[in-house]
C-alpha cells in the first residue's frame, strides 16, 4: 500500500516539539537562553525528523545518529557541557512523547485517519488520511511553541527583589528572584549564598577577580590580589550535573530590598541569567 509523508508538516511538528522540549529543559535548569538558539536547534531537529524517514543502516547506527543530533542540539542551546541538559532533554522528550502518543491515538480513532510508527516516531500519513488532521496536530504544536517562545523572553511572574552588593567602596544593583530551591550556605559560618551572574558583578570587581569568578576553577587563586583572597569563599554545590565548587566572595555588605543581610555571593559561570534576572536569592533572605 502506498503511503505519503508530508515533509513540511513533519518538519513543523518536529520543529515545534523540539522547541517546546528545549524550552521546558531550560526552564527546569533555570537557564536564560536567547531565542535564536532555540530556533536554530529546533530547526536541526526538524530537518533530522524528516531525514530519519529515509535513513537506512543498522539500528545501532540510527540510534547513534539520533544521540549525536540530540547532543548537537543541546550544545547549541546550553553550551559546551551538554551532558546533564541532554539527559534532561531526553526525559522531557519522553514525557511530551507520551502526550503526543495519546494525541495520535485519539486521531487514529477518528474515521478516515491513521498513523504509523516509523524509525522510532509516530508519523501521520495520507492516502486514506485527510491532510487536515495532520495540519491540525502540526498547528497545535506550533501554537504551543510560539506561545512558549514569547513567554521565554518575559520575566517570571514572581516578586522581584532589589539586591545591592557593596565591595571595596563600589556597589552593584541587581534584580533577584526568591528561589526556595537555593539552599546553598557557606560550610563554616552557615551564611546563605546568593547566586548571581558573572555579568552582574563585572563593574564591581577588578578584572582579575572577575575573570577568576568566571574561570570555573575556584581553587586557582594565585593571580588574585591579597586583599581579595581573604574574601574568597568556596561554596560546595550540587546540581543536575553533579557536585562542584562555586567561587564565592564575602562582600562588605549585602542588602535585599533595602534590608541588610548577612550573606555571601557566588557565581555559577555556565549560567548567563535567571529568567531575566541577575540573582537567585535563598528563601531565608526574602522575608
Amino acid at each position: 500500500m502506498k503511503q505519503t509523508l508530508y515533509g513540511d508538516v513533519l518538519f513543523l511538528v518536529n520543529f515545534s516539539m523540539d522547541f517546546l522540549t528545549l524550552y521546558i529543559t531550560a526552564l527546569i535548569l533555570h537557564r536564560s537562553v536567547k531565542k535564536r538558539r532555540f530556533v536554530l536547534s529546533a530547526a536541526i531537529g526538524g530537518v533530522y525528523g524528516v531525514a530519519a524517514c529515509f535513513m537506512g543502516g543498522a539500528l545501532i547506527f540510527r540510534i547513534a545518529v539520533n544521540i549525536a543530533v540530540s547532543v548537537l542540539m543541546c550544545c547549541i542551546v546550553f553550551g559546551e557541557k551538554p551532558l546533564a541538559p541532554c539527559a534532561l532533554f531526553y526525559g522531557t522528550g519522553c514525557l511530551l512523547g507520551g502526550i503526543m502518543t495519546a494525541v495520535f491515538g485519539m486521531i487514529d480513532s477518528i474515521p478516515g485517519t491513521r498513523t504509523v510508527f516509523v524509525d522510532g516516531a509516530y508519523r501521520t500519513v495520507s492516502g486514506d488520511i485527510p491532510v487536515g488532521w495532520s495540519a491540525v496536530v502540526a498547528a497545535a504544536a506550533a501554537i504551543i511553541a510560539v506561545i512558549c517562545g514569547r513567554y521565554a523572553g518575559r520575566k517570571r511572574e514572581t516578586p522581584e527583589y532589589r539586591v545591592t552588593v557593596t565591595f571595596r567602596g563600589h556597589s552593584a544593583e541587581l534584580i533577584g528572584i526568591c528561589d526556595s530551591g537555593n539552599l546553598l550556605s557557606e560550610p563554616i559560618t552557615g551564611r546563605p549564598v546568593i547566586i548571581v551572574t558573572g555579568e552582574a558583578l563585572k563593574g564591581l570587581l577588578p578584572e582579575e577577580v572577575y575573570l577568576w569568578l568566571l574561570s570555573g576553577d575556584p581553587l586557582d587563586v594565585a593571580g588574585l590580589p591579597a586583599e581579595y583572597i581573604r574574601a574568597v569563599k568556596l561554596i560546595p554545590a550540587e546540581s543536575v550535573g553533579g557536585r562542584k565548587l562555586l567561587a564565592g566572595l564575602l562582600p562588605d555588605s549585602v542588602s535585599v530590598s533595602g534590608e541588610e543581610k548577612n550573606a555571601l555571593v557566588a557565581v555559577c559561570p555556565d549560567i548567563s541569567g535567571f529568567m531575566g534576572c541577575d540573582a537567585l536569592i535563598p528563601a531565608v533572605l526574602c522575608g
